[in-house]
């Protein structure tokens, strides 16, 4: 099984660094004195940030984050100038939860956690359908107990 996240979390994302150009617009404004040399370049500097955040960043780490399930490991990939690529094995599994936000009601999206032995790994803007089938297919049908998780007879740390 292999997908990415929503289309809506890009609409979020663009939503809220708009939010954050127009903020720090509204600041430089407030802190400066109006058409002077450090006004003109700092809001300059603010819209140069603004065009190349929505127009270059944003959809190049939306097109980079997707998520893989196999028979033996869960793998969730992001990033675009860092990539960061996060694997859990399937078999070490504890449980797994999904969390509704605001935001998720909003657009139909849910986030899925996935709890390991040591780590959890974040899912975020799954379509709503698409978050329960994998809850579905990731939450373990047995304990994680030593022998789920080491199936060979022998054992060298023992």
């Amino acid at each position: 099984m292999e997908g990415t996240i929503s289309k809506k979390a890009l609409l979020l994302w663009e939503f809220l660094g708009l939010a954050a150009a127009a903020l720090l617009a509204w600041l430089i404004n407030f802190l400066f004195p109006a058409h002077t040399f450090w006004w003109y370049l700092l809001l300059w500097l603010d819209g140069l940030a603004l065009v190349l955040c929505e127009f270059l960043y944003l959809p190049l780490r939306y097109q980079n984050e997707r998520y893989i399930v196999d028979e033996e490991y869960v793998q969730y990939e992001r990033g675009f100038i860092i990539f960061v690529r996060s694997r859990i094995l399937r078999r070490a599994i504890l449980y797994v939860t999904i969390i509704r936000t605001p935001f998720s009601l909003l657009f139909g999206t849910r986030t899925i956690q996935i709890y390991s032995m040591g780590t959890k790994m974040i899912i975020p803007f799954l379509p709503e359908e698409e978050a329960y089938a994998l809850l579905q297919e990731l939450t373990p049908k047995v304990p994680a107990i030593r022998p789920r998780l080491f199936d060979r007879k022998e054992s060298r740390h023992e």
